[in-house]
This record gives C-alpha cells, sequence and structure tokens, in this order.
C-alpha cells in the first residue's frame, strides 16, 4: 500500500526542528489520503543519526534509516541517491521533505532522477480526492497560489515545506525502525574541499524561538542595534531583523526574516521600525501575536499586529524592557 513518506534532515549533529513541522503535516496528509505515514533520515552511522532517530521516530508506521559514510557530509548526489532508495523501499505516492539549503538542492536532482512532479517552498499541502494540492506564495509573496499534481501510477509527488508553516507533531508511539542497504556511487563532477561552519550567535536560534524581537531600518543605523538585543536579552528572545537590515550588513544575513529568509512560528514576534512588505509579512504569517513599534501609523506592519505603537522606538522600547525585567524580579 501506497504511503506519505516524510525525509527529516540531520544537520550540525542534530536533527533539524522543521523535519518534525513535516511530520505533522505528513500525518494530516496521510489521514486525508487514508494511507500509512512513513519516515526516513540519511546520514553517517553513529551518533548524530542515533539520536535524531530518537528524535524522529514518533508517529511513523516505519522509519527508514540510510546509513553510509559518504552521507557524513552533505553532498547533493549521496542525498538524491539515499533518499531513491528510500523511495523504492516504501514506495510512496507522496514525499515532503523541510525546505531547507540543502534540500534546494537535492531535492530537484531526486524529482529529475524519477522523473515526477515537484513542488518547493510549500506553506500547506491538502488532498483533493487523489490529487496533491499546495499552496505556496508567489509574485513576492503578494499572493498564495494554488498546485496540483495530478496521481501517477508510479512516481510519487515531491513538496518541500517551509519553515514555521506548520505545527509541530505531536507525541505518538515510537515507529518500526528499518535500516535500508545502500551503496554510494561516486560522482566525479563533485568534490568536497572543505566544510566552513555558519556563524552563529547567542540566544536562541531564530527557527526554533518561542519569541523573535525584530529590527528594521527604521532604527535608522546601526549604531542603534544595541536597542534590539536589549529588548531580546529581556525577553529571552531570538534577534530578528528585515531584508535592508540584512542588505546593509547591519547584522548576519542568517537574522533576516521574511519570504527570503527565515519563515518563523513564534507565539510573539516584536517588530521594531519594520515598516511590512509583503515579502516580511509572508515570513510572520504563522506567527501567533504580532506587537509592532513604528512612527507611521498607517505601517503595512499594522495590519498583521495584534498590539502596536505608533511612536518613536526610543521613547516606548528602552521602557518597555525596563517594564519587563521589573516583572521578572
Amino acid at each position: 500500500m501506497p504511503g506519505i513518506l516524510v525525509i527529516g534532515e540531520v544537520a550540525g549533529g542534530r536533527l533539524l526542528p522543521a523535519s518534525l513541522e513535516a511530520a505533522a503535516a505528513g500525518a494530516a496528509l496521510a489521514k486525508s489520503f487514508g494511507e500509512p505515514l512513513f519516515g526516513a533520515l540519511m546520514g553517517d552511522a553513529g551518533g548524530a543519526l542515533d539520536s535524531a532517530t530518537e528524535a524522529f521516530a514518533a508517529g511513523f508506521a516505519t522509519l527508514y534509516l540510510v546509513e553510509h559514510a559518504s552521507l557524513h557530509s552533505y553532498t547533493a548526489h549521496a542525498h538524491a541517491s539515499a533518499a531513491q532508495a528510500v523511495i523504492n523501499a516504501a514506495g510512496p505516492s507522496v514525499v515532503i521533505c523541510p525546505h531547507t539549503l540543502r534540500a534546494r538542492e537535492w531535492v530537484p536532482c531526486l524529482a529529475a532522477a524519477i522523473d515526477t512532479g515537484l513542488i518547493m517552498d510549500c506553506t500547506g499541502v491538502a488532498a483533493d480526492g487523489a490529487d496533491l494540492v499546495a499552496h505556496k506564495p508567489v509574485l513576492g509573496g503578494g499572493v498564495v497560489g494554488e498546485f496540483v499534481i495530478r496521481a501517477k501510477p508510479i512516481a510519487p509527488r515531491i513538496v518541500t515545506l517551509r519553515s514555521g508553516a506548520s505545527a509541530r507533531a505531536a507525541d505518538a508511539p515510537n515507529a518500526k525502525v528499518e535500516r535500508l542497504p545502500f551503496e554510494a556511487t561516486a560522482n566525479d563532477r563533485v568534490t568536497l574541499l572543505e566544510e566552513i561552519a555558519a556563524q552563529t550567535s547567542s540566544g536562541p536560534k531564530i527557527s526554533d524561538a518561542k519569541i523573535v524581537v525584530s529590527g528594521g531600518r527604521g532604527l535608522g543605523s546601526p549604531d542603534n542595534w544595541h536597542h534590539i538585543e536589549a529588548a531580546a536579552s529581556a525577553l529571552g528572545a531570538a534577534v530578528g531583523c528585515s531584508r535592508p537590515v540584512a542588505d546593509s550588513g547591519w547584522v548576519n544575513s542568517s537574522h533576516q526574516v521574511g519570504l527570503s529568509g527565515n519563515s518563523i512560528n513564534a507565539e510573539l514576534y516584536v517588530a521594531i521600525g519594520i515598516s511590512g512588505a509583503v515579502q516580511h509579512l509572508a515570513g510572520i504569517n504563522s506567527s501567533a501575536v504580532v506587537a509592532a513599534i513604528n512612527t507611521d501609523a498607517q505601517a503595512d506592519i499594522f495590519t498583521r499586529a495584534k498590539y502596536g505603537v505608533a511612536g518613536d522606538y526610543k521613547e516606548v522600547l528602552p521602557a518597555f524592557v525596563e517594564r519587563v525585567r521589573q516583572l521578572k524580579g
């Protein structure tokens, strides 16, 4: 019987949280199609994959593991080949992957190799009879497009799901784990020369954080960025920014929130000096509560904000931070 296959991602020695979001979306889709839910992880045998398996195993009928030394360091060729081995074993009707930097490369390679339909960077998936319906922002995030991949006799349909688009999967019984044999094939066109770790900052990761404090070019200059850091520190929050701030080099682009940056699923999102361009609003669409400070009372960010202050952040924000610190004692 075909099923829904969710391929998680292991990076930096841990399971990416977006994998759990993809699993939640896969579980809902499996229920709609009346099919079982399968999971898969790929990597080098050992600690990282073992801990990821423990974190990812809940809720699947079967969790497939592909272990091979060639998967220790990422290459698109090895990941696509390993995923194809899982597809051959599971025979799924749909494959869901988190939309990560790696997936942007290897998933299209997989779709081309098995000659099937692919929709990337989706914010939602649903069943329409036997067809798969996927939703994704288009035209700079101003419109949500609806795409349909028709059921095919053999090849599964593939989607990548944007981080923050779904709630994470609830606890469920652990899956039966099945290890698949895998023989890596050489790809002479690609040679891994070096791995360089991305810059990291103190505090919560923006993709995992329950609270995010973001600053925009309304701050005036990078000399004022300490106001954002102070607010984030007081709230125990991650630091975010708008695209103009990242493009200007005030902070690392890894903090960028929006269509071309991080899509977040925060309990509280605080936007300071951010006008609210449609691309930015697309990235915070899944956040529960949005609060904003902006001098322009007509700024688009207020259309999304539940709480807003039209005023000078230099007057409002320090008082807010001080009050938070008082309440925390």
